[in-house]
C-alpha cells in the first residue's frame, strides 16, 4: 500500500484544555507513534488486512498473529507457516 499526498489532521495540546490542529501526510508518524492514514488509505487498508492490525497495516496475519512490521518484531504465525 503506497502512500498518497493527502493530509491528515491530527491535535497537539498546546496547553490547559487548549489544542492545535496540524495536517500531517499521509503515512507519517503521529504524535503517540502510531501510522496516519486519510481516509481513503484506510479503506484501502482494511480490504486489503481484513484481519486488523495493531500498528501499522500487514503486521497481523490473517489468522490474528502479530508478525510485525517492517521495523518492529518479526513472529511467525505457526499456522501460516505449517501451509507452506
Amino acid at each position: 500500500m503506497g502512500i498518497c499526498k493527502n493530509k491528515v489532521s491530527q491535535y497537539i495540546p498546546t496547553g490547559t484544555m487548549e489544542w492545535r490542529e496540524i495536517e500531517l501526510p499521509c503515512g507519517s508518524t503521529g504524535k503517540d507513534d502510531e501510522r496516519l492514514m486519510c481516509d481513503e488509505c484506510t479503506k484501502q487498508a482494511k480490504a486489503m488486512y481484513p484481519q486488523g492490525w495493531r500498528n501499522t497495516p500487514g503486521d497481523t496475519c490473517k489468522h490474528g498473529t502479530y508478525v510485525g512490521d517492517a521495523y518492529g518484531p518479526d513472529y511467525i504465525c505457526g499456522h501460516c507457516e505449517d501451509a507452506y
